[in-house]
């Protein structure tokens, strides 16, 4: 039997707290007297919902958590879930119970040294409970040295960030110290195609700017030029590097890599043979202006909620024409390289596609524009919907879209909004204040495909 836990806990990292719960239940894992590991599990839902409420019910989710965590730590002394209860009673107004629980973490550390959890657990739990004892030096100190053991566990370190953050502000102390301890910012890349190879110095001035930033994660395509460098030079620095092309890869690799020259051919190969993930997006016949614009968003999208997972910084890289003019460069970062010759190679001729973003909902299936007008339609309503993003290329919107978002409906819990990848990471990377969840896998006609929950 395949065990829920890790299905529940990428769900609440993502942010899928209402689907992590309705997994709990349904595996029946709520509210166990012996089961340590369901316990945290519920206990940090709890937290998780407590942060996204106001007033005196956050207080009371935050106490509710609290008690869940100290049942939890009641099993075996174990010093995660005390250190937890003692914090959520800090939030939830209890303050003498917190720093009674921060003492007995810092006791249970002392005896038992090699209790089973990983070095830069062990360390950041002490720091969070001599934070809670108004030893902020010590904390300081503690929590650097925890980063120190395990430098790339990014995830662990934004949980830790988050959680004293919300100490500090209860505190009153000073936390822009996190500042130097969260984890790698995230790059949203793209550029120009017909640059010169010979060009030594964009490169360098790539890597540079790629090491002053601090990234550690990018998502762009990988089109001959400008994104190759970017993607060769974050493996160099050992980022990940994720792409999004905006059509299949065959087409991508032939309109927009080898037709500038051939010499860039391998080096996309290998890029994508080394590619943390690879993201194709579909009904697109080729890289044309709009597809390009799909993609373009939906990278930023996804820039930007690894950066908000993470706890950390988006930012946007943008490679330009030494002698182009930038009118409007908004908040990207702008590098130069060497064009060769004065314009792009000519693709191909193909029909141009246009954008257009289809929603379904209990009112039928409507056609919009712009992502932007779907939106606002959608929040317009009280009614479950599903969107989508395409590429079209007529007036007629192809036939597996209405019969996919046919079934996205029926994945929708009453009154929620569910998009595909394109549609969710679009609106995103389009500016949009919204919060884009994992909601599972959906499996239908088309095969297996992620669904996200937009709030």
């Amino acid at each position: 039997m395949v065990s829920p836990y890790p299905h529940i806990i990428r769900l609440a990292r993502s942010g899928s707290l209402e689907r992590a719960w309705s997994v709990m239940e349904q595996n029946g894992l709520l509210d166990s007297d012996t089961d340590q590991r369901a316990l945290t599990l519920q206990a940090r839902l709890v937290k998780d919902r407590a942060k996204l409420a106001e007033g005196a019910e956050r207080a009371g989710l935050f106490a509710e958590s609290a008690a869940i965590y100290a049942k939890a730590g009641a099993i075996d002394n174990g010093s995660y879930p005390l250190i937890n209860a003692a914090s959520l009673y800090l939030l939830a107004g209890q303050k003498a119970q917190s720093e009674k629980l921060a003492r007995d973490v810092l006791k249970a550390l002392d005896e038992n040294p090699d209790e089973a959890e990983t070095p830069y657990w062990l360390g950041a739990t002490r720091a969070e409970a001599l934070l809670l004892l108004g030893e902020q030096a010590q904390a300081r100190a503690a929590l650097r040295g925890a980063v120190t053991k395990q430098p790339a566990a990014w995830e662990d370190h934004a949980a830790t960030i988050g959680q004293f953050e919300l100490l500090c502000a209860e505190l009153g102390c000073d936390a822009a110290w996190l500042d130097q301890l969260r984890p790698p910012s995230a790059v949203h890349f793209s550029g120009i195609m017909n640059v010169a190879q010979s060009d030594e110095a964009a490169p360098r001035q790539i890597s540079e700017w790629l090491e002053r930033e601090n990234i550690g994660f990018g998502f762009g395509a990988l089109a001959a030029g400008s994104d190759i460098w970017i993607g060769e030079a974050l493996l160099a620095r050992g980022a990940q590097l994720h792409v999004i092309l905006p059509c299949d890869r065959a087409t991508f690799r032939a309109a927009s890599v080898t037709i500038v020259d051939d010499a860039w051919g391998p080096r996309f190969d290998r890029l994508m043979d080394q590619a943390e993930s690879i993201c194709c997006l579909d009904h697109a016949d080729a890289p044309d202006a709009a597809a390009v614009e799909r993609g373009d968003a939906v990278a930023a999208g996804m820039a930007q909620h690894s950066a908000t997972q993470l706890r950390a910084n988006a930012r946007r890289l943008r490679i330009v024409g030494s002698n182009d003019a930038i009118s409007d460069p908004g908040e990207a970062a702008i590098l130069k390289a060497r064009r060769k010759g004065d314009r792009a190679p000519s693709r191909p001729a193909t029909a141009s596609g246009s954008l257009r973003a289809a929603v379904l909902s209990a009112s039928g299936l409507e056609i919009f524009g712009s992502l932007a007008d779907a939106w606002a339609a959608m929040g317009a309503r009280a009614e479950s919907c599903a969107v989508d993003w395409i590429v079209s290329h007529s007036d007629e919107i192809p036939a597996p879209v209405p019969e996919r978002l046919s079934a996205m409906l029926e994945c929708a819990v009453p009154g929620q909004c569910v998009a595909t990848h394109a549609a969710g990471y679009g609106l995103l990377g389009s500016g949009f204040d919204l919060r884009v969840e994992s909601a599972g896998d959906m499996r239908w006609a088309g095969g297996l495909m992620p669904l996200y929950a937009l709030f």
